[in-house]
């Protein structure tokens, strides 16, 4: 009895240990994720552009904001890009002149991939910085 506790306390330690040696890619944060921050459900659109670099938008009360970020480790640094008011690209055939670009004081998303496939993160906001917890959206199934 003892040998097979033993046995099972060692098989848990080292899958433990190898799914924390495992590296984390933009391709395990891709996807669309349900936020919750201070109450409020936000949609996180997360895409995998080069190597360690996403795209993404955050949509919440009807205004998208796209954004660009960084993995470190297991960790996304977020920022938002430059865009027009229409919410195009700068550049692009149909934008208007006017800008909305974030405050040259705004401070970045922080997400952090979390060992059940949850997502943590935190974000300033009006009142403060806010921590916040996300699940991947489950795709529905067909037929």
């Amino acid at each position: 009895m003892l040998k097979m506790f033993t046995l099972a306390a060692a098989l848990a330690v080292t899958a433990t240990a190898a799914a924390q040696d495992r590296k984390v890619t933009t391709a395990d944060f891709a996807g669309t994720w349900n936020i919750e921050v201070m109450s409020h459900q936000i949609a996180l659109v997360i895409e995998p552009a080069d190597d360690n670099k996403v795209t993404a938008t955050m949509m919440m009360m009807g205004r998208d904001t796209l954004l660009k970020g960084d993995l470190s480790d297991r960790t996304l640094t977020l920022v938002g890009v430059k865009t027009e008011a229409n919410g195009t690209a700068p550049g692009s055939a149909d934008h208007q002149h006017v800008a909305n670009t974030p405050p040259s004081n705004a401070k970045p998303i922080v997400v952090t991939l979390q060992e059940d496939g949850t997502l943590a993160g935190e974000m300033m906001t009006n009142n403060g910085p806010v921590k916040w917890v996300g699940e991947k959206l489950k795709a529905k199934k067909k037929g």
